[in-house]
This record gives structure tokens, C-alpha cells and sequence, in this order.
């Protein structure tokens, strides 16, 4: 799954793909900005937060 948020200078990806991770995306056009993983102890926690917390 995936969610974007805009922002006034860049925009945010968010991959989620079932597991203890979420991948975070910062572009800035074309151009990664920064990359990192948010990790989770359990798949409900990982689930629950990218359900509430990423994209618009």
C-alpha cells in the first residue's frame, strides 16, 4: 500500500507492504531528499499506524 502527502517544498511517500516496516520517501521533485525505515514490534502496530498516521 501507499500514501502520498503533499507539502509546500517536497512530498512524502509511504510503502507499506504487510510487515514490521514502513518505508518513508521524501522527494523534492524528481530528487530523493531522504529515505527511511519506521519499524514496528508487531505487523498491528505497523498496520495501525500507517492507517492513522501516513498520507492525507
Amino acid at each position: 500500500m501507499k500514501k502520498i502527502e503533499f507539502h509546500q517544498n517536497y512530498q512524502e511517500k509511504f510503502e507499506y507492504h504487510g510487515n514490521t516496516a514502513i518505508e518513508r520517501i521524501r522527494k523534492c521533485g524528481r530528487i530523493v531528499i531522504a529515505r527511511e525505515w519506521l519499524l514496528f514490534n508487531s505487523v498491528e502496530e505497523a498496520t495501525e499506524y500507517f492507517n492513522s498516521s501516513c498520507g492525507v
